[in-house]
């Protein structure tokens, strides 16, 4: 296989050559034909100008052997550098420039005229590969004369023939220019592609930790390299962050694994000797259900986490997230009962939202449940509020427990992330699927100060219209029948 710079090399040459055939083809053949034509053009005007000095001789002087027209034919020979010849009507020649020279045709003037010669107005022109004719009839004082100009082609042929030598001369030149600078600018392009092969083999070959020498080129060349670092760093970040969820995933296994086993060893230990304490026996398999019930969330966990990273962009249509709030405070109504929380729904008044209602209901239960389970202390009141301004339709949960940092505000939301604060349990998931799905249909979760004290974590989306005529109108209490909660 040729390499790049030969190819370039090669694509240069051809197209000079192609370039230098055209030049030719193109220029040469109309030179020649135009340096003719402005030579029978030139003749013809002598003609005619020799034609007036003959009108105004008496008709002696326009006989054979008269001398004042050999006069004219010589002073137009002299400037045209032709041969020229005077006739009569019946061909007699009267004068010539060159008597001895005779060549087919000169004769007589009628054969001139019969052999193909074009007729240009009285005049009559004919252009060979030598030279030059233009046969010029004159009406005189002695009747009809006929003068007849023969010019070698032979400059025109010569500049012509200087065209053909200098255009090779000229593309020759040209090409090794032409070679010489792709060969400069080349360089540089096989350099900086020679680096981004390297750069890729060494990612194939040794990993993508080591980041790649990018240059500030604004060229293609540039862009691919900027291209394949940001790959590069995309892949590194995503890697890291597999390394991390696997390590953090199974320590977060491995802990209630080993608690549910140490139980159940525990609890056949105890069940299996002579007189087995029941009532301990009953402790330890609640434990056990504890533990399974703590594996079960973090399996849920860690399949909304697997399902955010591998969906697209979720289906989105009109939800109304007020009635889904309520619903869904329903539904974590036992929680708060058994934390000793109050649930307060202030969600009266439609708001519609283009989201995924599967996604919207995930979310809302983890934003519930993380103020149930970490963030209001027993006796204070968690509040639930949705609202929309028919450009953003939010959801507000405030909480009347210590806050969040502003340390932890952002913190919270990374993977297998806890805060600070007390009562910071749990695998550290729910907040980062939370973001992750709002953010998948356009929106975003958020935390900030509560009025009054606490935390209040918002989740936005965008608006939409109502899709049921007249729902503009109250719907009444929120304390009306609750629809089934989606599951």
């Amino acid at each position: 296989m040729f390499g790049l710079r030969f190819r370039l090399a090669l694509a240069l040459v051809a197209g000079s050559a192609v370039t230098l055939a055209a030049a030719i083809g193109l220029l040469v053949p109309p030179l020649e034909h135009r340096l003719a034509q402005d030579r029978v053009h030139d003749l013809r005007a002598l003609a005619r100008t020799a034609g007036l000095g003959l009108t105004r001789l008496p008709a002696a002087d326009l006989r054979p052997g008269a001398t004042r027209p050999r006069r004219i034919v010589h002073q137009l020979a002299v400037r045209t550098g032709a041969r020229v010849a005077l006739f009569d009507a019946h061909g007699v020649e009267l004068a010539d420039t060159d008597p001895e020279r005779r060549e087919p045709g000169s004769g007589r003037p009628e054969r001139l005229a019969d052999a193909g010669y074009a007729r240009a107005g009285d005049l009559r022109q004919s252009v060979t590969d030598r030279e030059a004719i233009v046969v010029a009839p004159v009406q005189t004082r002695a009747g009809n004369r006929t003068i007849v100009l023969r010019k070698s082609l032979g400059d025109q042929r010569a500049a012509v023939a200087v065209v053909w030598r200098t255009l090779p001369v000229a593309g020759g030149v040209g090409l090794a220019v032409a070679i010489a600078l792709a060969a400069v600018l080349s360089f540089g392009l096989l350099r900086r592609m020679e680096n981004l092969r390297r750069g890729a083999r060494r990612l194939a070959e040794e990993g993508i930790d080591q980041p790649l020498d990018v240059d500030g080129g604004s060229d293609e060349v540039g862009e691919v390299a900027r291209a394949l670092e940001l790959m590069r760093t995309r892949l590194h970040a995503q890697e890291r962050g597999r390394q991390a969820f696997l390590s953090t995933a199974s320590h977060e296994l491995r802990t209630p694994v080993a608690s549910l086993r140490g139980t159940a060893e525990l609890l056949e230990e105890e069940l299996a000797g002579p007189e087995p304490d029941l009532e301990r026996a009953r402790a330890r398999a609640a434990g056990v259900s504890r533990q399974a019930e703590r594996l079960a969330v973090l399996a849920d966990d860690l399949l909304g986490l697997g399902h955010l990273d591998a969906a697209g962009a979720p289906s989105t249509e009109p939800v109304d997230v007020a009635e889904l709030a309520v619903v869904l405070a329903g539904e974590a109504e036992p929680l708060a009962q058994a934390t000793g929380v109050s649930l307060a729904v202030d969600a009266g008044t439609p708001a519609w939202a283009a989201a995924d209602p599967l996604a919207v209901a995930r979310i809302i239960r983890a934003l519930l449940d993380n103020a149930l389970r970490h963030g209001a202390p027993s006796g204070s009141v968690v509040a639930v509020d949705a609202t929309t301004d028919g450009v953003r339709t939010a959801v507000a949960v405030r909480d009347q427990g210590e806050g969040v940092t502003e340390a932890d505000r952002e913190r919270i939301f990374g993977r297998f992330e806890r805060g600070t604060t007390r009562g910071a349990g749990g695998f550290g998931l729910g907040l980062a699927i939370a973001r992750g799905l709002a953010r998948r249909m356009d929106g975003d979760v958020s935390v900030d100060d509560a009025p009054g004290g606490g935390a209040c974590f918002a989740l936005v989306l965008p608006a939409c219209a109502s899709p049921l005529a007249g729902d503009a109108a109250d719907r009444g209490p929120p304390g009306r029948d609750a629809a089934p909660a989606p599951s």
